[in-house]
């Protein structure tokens, strides 16, 4: 069953050869494997990744992808979930999952020696979910728990609702945990129905690494889920350009919290790299200017950012910030005059040259361990079928002009944007 192109960095052929450490293998039914050999490591990192999340939920069933991932790691008929909780804290190790807009992750990090504890509890919650109606209850509670904790906390119902006026009526736009009512009325066999139409070889990546047999992996993981079959990969509709209208939520809270987002390049965008620049100087680091004025110089807020995201046809830029409720004016005035400044004048050339070097560092530094470079492994084969290797990625950041950085921030801050607001009763 196994069809392996090694050592390439893309999986498709005639493709020249990248870290040898670094090897990613297709197997039948389009499952991919990519692993790194790092023989001096002493522990091991394995993640499952899903291409699916909530952006491909019909609306009845919002909050299923997010639902399937607290409820894989309840266990398979062969271990339960008391079983898998006390294997992985014998280990002292770590177990933990999360679901995104478009693929929910499954990863597990262990001793090395422990790597057939780690590895194989993976593929048997993937391959065999138990499913069983008293975990299945008990999971909604918890999920209905974690909404309600969502809602008394500000800035995620600051970020919720932005997200609702960046994609009005479009998936990208709800909430990844669903809604009470969703949640409430999932049912198991509609639950169980979205596993078997998504959870197939075609749409799962596993990534491994540590001190590990490229060749190993790949014949075990295509055992493991041998069961799976090929099926496919969703069909993603793009939003609608327009934005909703600003949306503002009372809540007697001392603070008010503000967030405002505009649409920004998708994940393949030549452009990536740099709105991710633009994005660290204007409001990424200590040094930023959102850092700088809001906090620094004004004492407006303590909480004070910028941030991307992308997705496979479109993209967020966001920036956002907390602060006492007769000063909010005041906030949207200086942030209003940042991004003024940067379209009409773009960054100096000193604040560029922290922002990418504060990227290479940050890069660098955040790969220090298995458990990151398995994440980043397995999203950049989900996403981009290909490893983009950690030279590559810097290099293209390091590319990044100050003309770059104002011409795509002039784009993005040209379109309309969405304001949410979430604070005393006006």
């Amino acid at each position: 069953m196994i069809n392996p192109e090694l050592n390439g960095s893309s999986l498709s052929a005639g493709v020249s050869s990248i870290d040898d450490s670094i090897r990613v293998s297709r197997l039948s039914g389009g499952l991919r494997v990519v692993t790194e050999t790092a023989p001096r490591s002493r522990s091991v990192a394995v993640g499952a990744w899903v291409g699916v999340g909530n952006r491909d939920e019909p609306a009845e069933l919002a909050g299923v992808s997010h639902f399937l991932e607290h409820l894989l790691f309840k266990g398979s008929p062969t271990r339960s979930a008391q079983d898998i909780a006390q294997g992985i804290d014998a280990v002292g190790g770590d177990l933990n999952a999360f679901t995104s807009k478009e693929y929910t992750a499954f990863h597990a990090r262990v001793p090395e020696w422990d790597l057939d504890f780690g590895l194989d509890t993976l593929l048997d919650v993937l391959a065999n979910p138990a499913f069983s109606d008293a975990e299945f209850e008990a999971e909604r509670q918890v999920i209905l728990e974690e909404l309600a904790w969502s809602e008394d906390t500000p800035d995620d119902v600051v970020h919720r609702t932005l997200a609702e006026g960046l994609f009005p009526g479009h998936p990208l736009g709800w909430e990844v945990l669903g809604t009470h009512d969703t949640v409430s009325g999932l049912s198991a066999a509609a639950v169980r129905a979205f596993h078997d139409q998504w959870y197939r070889r075609a749409n799962i990546v596993i990534s491994v690494v540590g001190p590990v047999d490229h060749d190993e992996i790949v014949a075990r993981v295509d055992a493991g889920l041998a069961s799976i079959e090929a099926g496919g990969r969703p069909q993603r509709v793009a939003p609608d350009p327009s934005v909703g209208a600003d949306m503002y939520t009372s809540r007697a809270i001392e603070q008010t919290h503000f967030a405002t987002g505009w649409r920004s390049p998708a994940q393949a965008s030549d452009d990536r790299y740099a709105i991710a620049v633009g994005t660290q100087l204007l409001g990424g680091g200590w040094s930023s200017r959102l850092f700088q004025e809001v906090r620094e110089k004004r004492g407006l807020s303590y909480s004070v950012f910028s941030s991307v995201g992308s997705y496979v046809d479109t993209g967020t830029l966001s920036v956002y910030a907390a602060t006492a409720p007769e000063r909010l004016a005041e906030l949207k005035a200086v942030v209003d005059e940042q991004l003024a400044d940067l379209v009409e004048n773009g960054p100096g050339e000193r604040e560029l040259e922290i922002a990418r070097g504060g990227f290479e560092g940050a890069t660098v530094i955040g790969l220090e361990d298995t458990g990151s470079r398995m994440a980043r492994l397995a999203t950049n084969v989900l996403i981009r079928d290909r490893v983009v290797t950690v030279d590559e990625y810097l290099s293209a950041v390091r590319d990044v002009t100050a003309a770059d950085v104002q011409r795509v921030l002039g784009d993005v801050f040209a379109g309309p944007s969405a304001v949410s607001v979430v604070g005393p009763a006006r």
